[in-house]
């Protein structure tokens, strides 16, 4: 292969398999996952961000007579939070050789404290505070979508688990619009936020029926022709007993 820079070819392979190994790592019901980014130096330091919800830390397991019950709004454990850290250190460091990895965790639930509670106080004023979908994981996504300017990948694996976990789904999308509708009513309170629309695209088996439907919600003003505007992609599959589920989010920053 003459005109082939291997050196080039080589470091996007170590590349792609970090970034797949910590996306493998990363998925299932235990986190929501903001962003995952990974930058290698010239002297070979490989450099891993990662911005999650660890949801366990969500709920405390407290027993009772017969079996356990699941609380929400609990303390996080900070052992549980620890061991996985270290077990994705020490799998990238046999997945791969390199001089230093160096990884950073960043837990948005610590990070986003203070604003948490000016959030969850907005939504007592909210249309769907009284729906079952309006819960301390739902309020906790709220807050960094209106704080910060990349958030389309944390939306669709929110998404993702409550279409994994919910019966109606229907009621959950009707939920999902006046979730977005909210969204823009906070950010244009904020005049440092970006976001101004978002448009999320679902297909399948709804409530499982028999035939595949697809579903639309655009809040907003989503112009993915326009070069002015900074749209945040994301799309995942979502595997549920009904079959397979497709969701694509765009988010539309100015």
């Amino acid at each position: 292969m003459p005109g082939v820079n291997v050196n080039y070819l080589y470091n996007n392979h170590q590349f792609l398999k970090v970034f797949h190994f910590v996306s493998f790592f990363f998925s299932g019901n235990l986190f929501l996952v903001q962003t995952i980014a990974v930058e290698k130096s010239l002297g070979g330091v490989i450099t891993v961000v990662i911005k999650y919800f660890y949801l366990p830390s969500f709920f405390t397991r407290t027993k009772g007579n017969s079996s356990e019950i699941l609380i929400a709004g609990g303390a996080a454990n900070g052992e549980t939070e620890n061991q996985f850290e270290s077990a994705l250190l020490s799998g990238l460091s046999r997945l791969i050789s390199a001089k230093l990895i160096v990884i950073f965790c960043f837990n948005l639930r610590k990070l986003y404290t203070l604003r948490f509670k000016r959030v969850a106080r907005a939504v007592e004023f909210s249309d769907f505070k009284y729906s079952v979908f309006c819960h301390s994981i739902s309020k906790k996504v709220l807050s960094v979508l209106i704080f910060s300017n990349t958030g389309a990948r944390l939306l669709s694996e929110y998404i993702k688990l409550e279409v994994c976990s919910s019966r109606n789904h229907n009621a959950f999308i009707a939920f999902l619009k006046g979730f977005l509708l909210f969204l823009l009513v906070l950010v244009k309170k904020r005049s440092a936020s970006r976001i101004v629309g978002a448009r999320v695209f679902l297909s399948g088996r709804f409530n499982g029926h028999s035939r595949g439907r697809f579903k639309q919600i655009r809040v907003g003003a989503i112009g993915l022709q326009s070069t002015n505007h900074f749209i945040d992609y994301y799309s995942s599959p979502c595997f549920t007993k009904h079959g397979a589920f497709g969701i694509k989010v765009w988010l539309n920053y100015k």
